[in-house]
């Protein structure tokens, strides 16, 4: 739908969709060996809601302006896997998993309902001795109350698919001043910190700060974080929703500041006209994600750098 109201000042773009990927390439198991195949079998559905408004208005012949929002909802949903119930992708270690009524390639992993605070919690719960546990290490979820940690306790916990983004704009002129602004974000999708996960592996001593202050150091200290000994035990490091963060951010993407300048009027005739401008770009994003950038490829974090600020002034000349 489109539409322009009020003497041109308000248009409205509006969509709703529903898109099938049909002929998706999965694989596909292999009826009389080990192993599976690329076909072309797969459905994917995405489906959401399209919004632009946009206003624009002149007060007087000295100031006008004009604003705008963009609002996109997604949902994606596996719609058909050619027969099977669900496809794993990912590694063994941080396990994404395909699954019918589920976005694609959704994490999966156990939930973390705490961390064992004593010995009398160690004492009183079979999964935590029948592991070896120690206060610090997590407890997970027995997701079916059977005493036993394993693939059966597994849930699905998040999609890097963002379900809601949004921008905006808004642009102001006063005289020869100009001033513009845009802005940035979504929301809904998760984010595999695998720098935490692959610490277990490796000799590296560097953790981010809300880890290493927030690390289990004795009884009452946390019930989010371990141990700094549990971060290189096995058990510590199964796949599970410690290792999943909520992507959301806002970012104030650009913003210029310009005047204009008559040259003829300001300096006499036959001189240029000029346009001095001042520009930050990605001046600011904001996000609670522990890392450095929450734009992450495919939502897996395997070492990703800061989002750079970029300020430029300069001048154009018009002759």
């Amino acid at each position: 739908m489109n539409a322009e109201l009020l003497g041109n000042r308000l248009t409205i773009d509006a969509d709703y969709f529903i898109r099938d990927t049909e002929d998706a390439a999965i694989p596909v198991s292999l009826k009389l060996q080990s192993g599976s195949v690329l076909r072309n079998v797969g459905t994917i559905r995405n489906s959401g809601l399209e919004l632009a408004v946009g206003w624009r208005n002149e007060i007087n012949r000295d100031f006008s302006y004009n604003l705008g929002v963009n609002i996109s909802t997604l949902k994606n949903e596996v719609r058909d896997l050619y027969g099977q119930t669900y496809i794993n992708g990912g590694s063994a270690e941080f396990r994404q998993r395909s699954q019918i009524g589920e976005p694609l390639l959704s994490f999966y992993g156990y939930e973390v309902a705490g961390i064992y605070q004593n010995e009398a919690e160690i004492s009183a719960d079979p999964v935590a001795v029948d592991n070896s546990l120690v206060p610090g290490d997590f407890r997970y979820v027995d997701q079916n109350n059977d005493d036993v940690i394993n693939d059966d306790d597994k849930v699905f916990l998040g999609s890097y698919i963002p379900t809601f983004t949004y921008g905006g704009f808004i642009g102001l002129n006063y005289k020869d001043f100009e001033f513009s602004m845009n802005i940035m974000g979504q929301t809904g999708n998760k984010i595999l910190n695998r720098k935490r996960g692959e610490i277990i592996w490796t000799n590296d001593t560097n953790i981010d700060a809300d880890l290493a202050k927030g690390l289990w150091t004795g009884e009452g200290t946390s019930n989010k974080y371990p141990s700094a000994s549990a971060l290189r035990r096995g058990w510590n490091q199964n796949f599970s929703d410690y290792l999943v963060e909520d992507g959301n951010f806002f970012r104030i993407q650009n913003i210029q500041l310009a005047y204009n300048i008559d040259g003829e009027k300001l300096f006499g005739a036959g001189m240029p006209d000029a346009r001095v401008f001042v520009t930050a770009e990605k001046p600011l994003t904001v996000f609670k994600y522990n890392g450095f950038n929450p734009e992450v490829n495919n939502g897996i974090d395997r070492q990703f750098y800061p989002v750079p600020a970029v300020y430029t002034i300069g001048v154009n000349l018009k002759f």
